[in-house]
């Protein structure tokens, strides 16, 4: 690596600090640093090598809809909570500093959704990336709200509770999973539908072909029913619903690229972070 932009979250101390030891260790390897914010794209980011992003997964899922496009790689650097997203804690960086420096970390490619809202035909939202999940859920009431799925233009079924989640195999783990979804493997194409608490004992999570794109639509179950409901894309971009709006849901066209240890599975992660297969 001869260039590598930096990204932290600046609204962690422990962020903060980090990322000027993260650059002082790249320097010493004769990285150039280019330091750059959450907020938006640099211009000049498409001519970086990589990126490493100090932060939680919070950090890495805002970075990754702005890597995505670019096609740059992402490194994390755990300083959140869980970081399941990351590939090195902060403490393990400066002995992993020569491997990234020298390149030896592998791509592993998580490909992302893309989701656009239409009402009465016309687009009001979107299209917007997501690498975790797209989010449909009550709005301010809490109360029950009914969403038809169709696939290919064919009727999936109708979902009534506090919502449903459209996951990739990358957000397996996140909402999905608290949901009662299944781990899907990243790398296995496949999208999962997860509805959250269904008003309904024989509706269950389902996986689906990544490659047949989901429209999901908010109706009325009584006549008199005034639903609110909004649409949240990784839990950090999110758009109000009126009732008759459609949801169209589908693979993105730009793949994420993940920095990774090229002996890491994702089974030793399920281990290590989640505490999978233990008594």
């Amino acid at each position: 690596m001869s260039t590598v932009a930096l990204f932290h979250n600046k609204d962690k101390a422990q962020a903060v600090a980090a990322s000027v030891a993260v650059r002082r260790l790249l320097e010493r390897e004769r990285v150039t640093v280019r330091p750059a914010t959450v907020d938006r794209a640099p211009s000049w980011l498409k001519d970086c090598d990589a990126a490493i992003a100090i932060g939680g997964d919070g950090t890495m899922l805002r970075i990754a809809r702005l890597l995505a496009p670019a096609g740059v790689p992402l490194l994390g650097v755990n300083a959140g909570g869980l970081g399941y997203l990351s590939a090195l804690d902060l403490d393990d960086f400066a002995r992993e500093v020569k491997r990234v420096a020298a390149g030896r970390f592998v791509v592993e490619p998580r490909w992302m959704l893309s989701a656009e809202v239409r009402r009465g035909g016309r687009r009001v939202f979107g299209p917007g990336a997501a690498l975790n999940d797209c989010v449909m859920r009550c709005g301010d009431q809490a109360r029950a709200v009914r969403f038809e799925v169709e696939s290919l233009g064919r009727f999936v079924a109708a979902y009534f509770g506090d919502g449903l989640v459209v996951s990739t195999p990358t957000g397996s783990t996140a909402y999905a999973l608290a949901a009662g979804g299944p781990v899907i493997i990243p790398g296995v194409d496949a999208l999962l539908l997860a509805p959250i608490c269904p008003h309904a004992l024989t509706q269950r999570p389902v996986v689906v072909p990544a490659d047949h794109p989901l429209t999901v639509r908010l109706t009325r179950r009584n006549p008199s029913d005034r639903p609110q409901a909004l649409m949240a894309l990784d839990g950090q971009v999110s758009h109000r619903l009126a009732v008759g709006d459609e949801i169209h849901i589908s693979r993105g066209p730009h793949p994420f690229k993940l920095l990774v240890p090229p002996e890491r599975t994702h089974y030793e992660l399920l281990r290590k972070k989640l505490k999978w297969a233990e008594r």
